[in-house]
């Protein structure tokens, strides 16, 4: 008997696989039920890589490779673990997608202002190609974006001098910028975000290309500093010409309200500090979230006149310090974000980005600050690491594209049974180097 199932695992090419009799069509149903789940059996990707800090900083920081392979004999378990040859990095952030094959992997090394660049053509022994020191005069790598070419966009948090603001004692602590580097790690050109009168700093965090319209966008957000401007910039992608800076309004709750949450000591509106992940939506516009958990919405990009609009604000713990909305990832038109004041991943519809609706939401068990989230190409399942202080595990998730239903993966267990995945260990396959820290990764298919 043939089957037939469509590219959503929906049965309702069934009845006209095979005929039309009552029994005929039963079978068809089980026999699409079964194909399906061979067929995310055997699409899921195989490993998962943690980009991983020695937490007492006394070994090398090194990248653990996990089976994520469903139906493994080692589903869940670390099978290499390779140093990098830095101690006390701080391991932030990995690019949010994995590159084509026969790319570098770039990686953040926070504390030592490094970017490394990993060979993974060896899936389970990745290796450092290349160790990057800070383009000058700016400091402190953040994100890295990747262009079209094979070039990638890395935001610095700092560049050389004193913070603008008075009495910040962040040095170097001046405004941040962009970098434009090759495939193979060397400087194409740079671009400062100083914008002349600022009295905050502008510090360029994350980055979103927009390359059908020469566009880039960016945010500006600390990671240690003191202070930074709650403003969203665009430029010209071709040259890094900086065109506009915008700052983010207000953000209002459902009754109208400013959200005010106790980050940074004051009673002011909080829903807007420090713009934070940018993502293009499928009607040109970019929808970014705030920290803050205020979200906005950009238009007119092309335009001498951008437009930037709160559309939505997640209704976040007053007593929390922020919202802690971090690293989304979208999925059809849904937008998973975890909310680390929550312990939460919330699934916004952006079907309308002018109009963004909560249609599910999960709260993790414990402390659990969500923070990062990448997808597996192949799989409906996403990896949720923690906020920094707190990275001692990760989880798993699942989604239905279909409706934004998010729920957690309880296959994705530790040796001791807790979910997840536990970086509470004494030894690694490179050595017996104790507990560790993880706050990204990437599913290697």
């Amino acid at each position: 008997m043939k089957t037939a199932i469509d590219n959503r695992g929906s049965y309702s090419k069934c009845a006209t696989a095979v005929g039309l009799t009552a029994l005929s069509v039963f079978f068809c149903l089980v026999g699409c039920h079964n194909a399906r789940k061979t067929l995310q059996a055997k699409t899921g990707s195989r490993y998962l890589y943690i980009w991983m800090g020695d937490k007492d900083e006394k070994d090398d920081d090194f990248i653990a490779v996990v089976d994520v392979l469903e139906g493994s004999p080692t589903y869940g378990k670390v099978l290499t673990s390779q140093p990098v040859g830095l101690k006390g990095s701080m391991p932030h952030h990995f690019e949010y997608e994995l590159p084509a094959p026969g790319q570098l992997l770039f990686a953040n090394a926070h504390h030592l202002e490094k970017l490394i660049m990993v060979d993974f053509s060896d899936p389970l022994h990745p290796r450092v190609a290349k160790t990057l020191d800070p383009v000058p005069p700016y400091h402190y790598p953040h994100d890295i974006s990747r262009l079209p070419n094979g070039h990638v966009l890395v935001g610095y948090l700092r560049s050389d001098g004193p913070s603008p603001t008075a009495g910040d004692n962040d040095n170097p602590g001046n405004h941040g910028g962009i970098a434009e580097l090759d495939a193979q790690g060397n400087v194409v050109r740079t671009a400062s975000a100083a914008v002349p009168g600022y009295l905050l700093p502008i510090r360029t965090y994350a980055l979103t290309p927009v390359p059908q319209i020469d566009r880039l966008i960016t945010t500006s957000a600390v990671m240690m500093e003191n202070n930074s401007a709650d403003v969203v910039q665009v430029w010209r992608l071709s040259d890094l010409k900086l065109l506009n800076t915008l700052e983010a309004p207000v953000a209002l709750l459902p009754n109208g309200k400013p959200l005010v949450t106790h980050f940074r000591k004051t009673d002011q509106p909080s829903g807007k500090w420090m713009p934070f992940e940018p993502r293009v939506m499928r009607d040109g516009s970019v929808l970014l979230n705030a920290y803050g958990c205020g979200f906005y919405r950009l238009t007119n990009i092309g335009s001498a006149q951008p437009k930037l609009d709160n559309v939505y604000t997640i209704d976040v713990p007053a007593s929390s310090e922020s919202g802690e909305c971090a690293v989304p990832y979208i999925v059809n038109h849904y937008w998973l974000m975890p909310v680390g004041s929550m312990h939460a991943v919330i699934s916004l519809d952006v079907n309308d980005p002018a109009h963004p609706v909560e249609v599910s939401r999960i709260v993790a068990p414990g402390d659990f600050a969500s923070h990062w989230l990448a997808k597996d190409p192949k799989s409906n399942r996403l990896i949720l690491g923690q906020e920094v202080g707190y990275e001692n595990r990760m989880l798993m998730l699942r989604v239905d594209p279909e409706t934004g239903k998010i729920w957690w993966d309880e296959s994705f267990r530790s040796e001791d049974g807790s979910l997840g995945f536990s970086f509470v260990r004494n030894s690694w396959p490179h050595g017996n180097t104790g507990e560790a820290t993880g706050h990204a990764a990437l599913f290697l298919p």
